[in-house]
């Protein structure tokens, strides 16, 4: 235990994440958390940080009164300082997982038993760790789940380096990955998913259980981009862009003829406007006009809705319809990047604009 508030006290500050983490203090609070989300940054620690932020709200014990609190904050949301929160701060919780290339770590010629903890420290020196999350693995994962649990199982799927003690950690090591360390002078970090982690077999056995978790179970998958990941990954989960503070993402840059288009264009679609011809002056104006692809462009609208909502403190009901609106803009990018159905992802997504347009105009 002393090692563990020894290495609390020296870990290198994360960065804070403002639009990630207004996103998930309303859909925490309007109870509309998704089962599945694909946290997408550079800052990997900050990531993981953020995944356990909201493990702690999601089994916090004595979660704070926020009335006389009208614009509470993520951190505003636990308490902090019970034992499931204490538990989660130290990283040795049992209902939060960490899953990478070092977890549930098998002993190859039986198949049957983990590998001990001789085993472990002989891995460990050789650094001969897996290159990918193996069948065997998923398999002990799938069981883990199965077992019914009082907490909200929360599983934090990423990747992580091995590297000389001298460089400060960002995270909060898991409890696994502490008794795989050798020696005192090497440490793990923090790395983004990338595609090669999983393999066929493995994804195709886990697809199911992340499309249909059992109860109270949440995934987050760290990545740099969603295209580090499986799309069959990324189909079944929410993407959300976590810029850190005063990170800007130039791909993603919005200029201001731009952001003039897609309000006037917002405004079109809460008025009904034909969806073939609002989809027709879209694809002309940036396309056409911008030369950008089709999905730069709605990546570019997913953005600007997101500016709106986090300068207009909207309401309930319109935070409802701004995560709706961002679903189908999500489920219209999955099915061009997949080339299924490509056009009628497109109208499907005008056509079902309106609603949401008025109520999120509505504020």
């Amino acid at each position: 235990m002393d090692a563990m508030l020894d290495t609390l006290e020296t870990l290198k500050p994360s960065p804070a994440l403002p639009m990630a983490e207004t996103f998930f203090t309303g859909v925490i609070l309007s109870d509309s958390l998704a089962h599945g989300y694909v946290l997408k940054g550079k800052a990997s620690g900050a990531l993981y940080n953020l995944a356990l932020q909201i493990a702690k709200i999601v089994n916090c014990k004595q979660r704070p009164d926020l009335t006389g609190n009208p614009t509470p904050k993520l951190a505003d949301l636990a308490c902090g300082h019970c034992k499931d929160c204490r538990w989660i701060s130290q990283n040795a919780h049992p209902a939060v997982l960490t899953v990478s290339r070092f977890t549930y770590q098998v002993n190859d010629k039986e198949h049957a038993d983990l590998l001990t903890t001789e085993e472990l420290e002989k891995l460990a020196q050789k650094a001969n760790w897996p290159t990918q999350i193996k069948t065997d693995q998923i398999g002990r994962l799938i069981y883990q789940l199965g077992i019914s649990s009082e907490y909200t199982r929360v599983v934090i799927f990423t990747d992580a380096e091995e590297l000389p003690a001298s460089f400060a950690p960002d995270v909060m090591a898991p409890s696994e990955w502490r008794s795989l360390e050798a020696t005192q002078d090497r440490a793990f970090h923090i790395r983004p998913l990338q595609r090669h982690i999983f393999n066929a077999n493995s994804v195709n056995r886990f697809l199911k259980t992340l499309e249909e978790p059992p109860a109270r179970i949440l995934f987050f998958f760290i990545a740099e981009t969603e295209e580090q990941l499986l799309e069959t990954i990324v189909s079944r989960c929410q993407v959300v862009p976590c810029l850190s503070e005063g990170a800007t993402d130039e791909s993603h840059t919005v200029l201001p003829e731009a952001q003039a288009f897609l309000e006037s264009f917002l405004a079109k679609s809460a008025q009904n406007q034909d969806a073939y011809a609002l989809g027709a002056e879209f694809e002309q104006f940036f396309v056409e006009g911008q030369g950008l692809s089709m999905a730069q462009a709605l990546e570019l609208f997913q953005l600007t809705l997101r500016a709106r909502y986090l300068q207009q403190g909207l309401s309930e009901s319109a935070f409802a319809a701004y995560v709706a609106i961002q679903r189908q803009i999500d489920t219209a990018l999955r099915m061009m990047s997949s080339k299924t159905n490509e056009g009628q992802s497109l109208f499907n997504l005008f056509l079902g604009l309106g609603p949401f347009a008025r109520t999120l105009l509505a504020g």
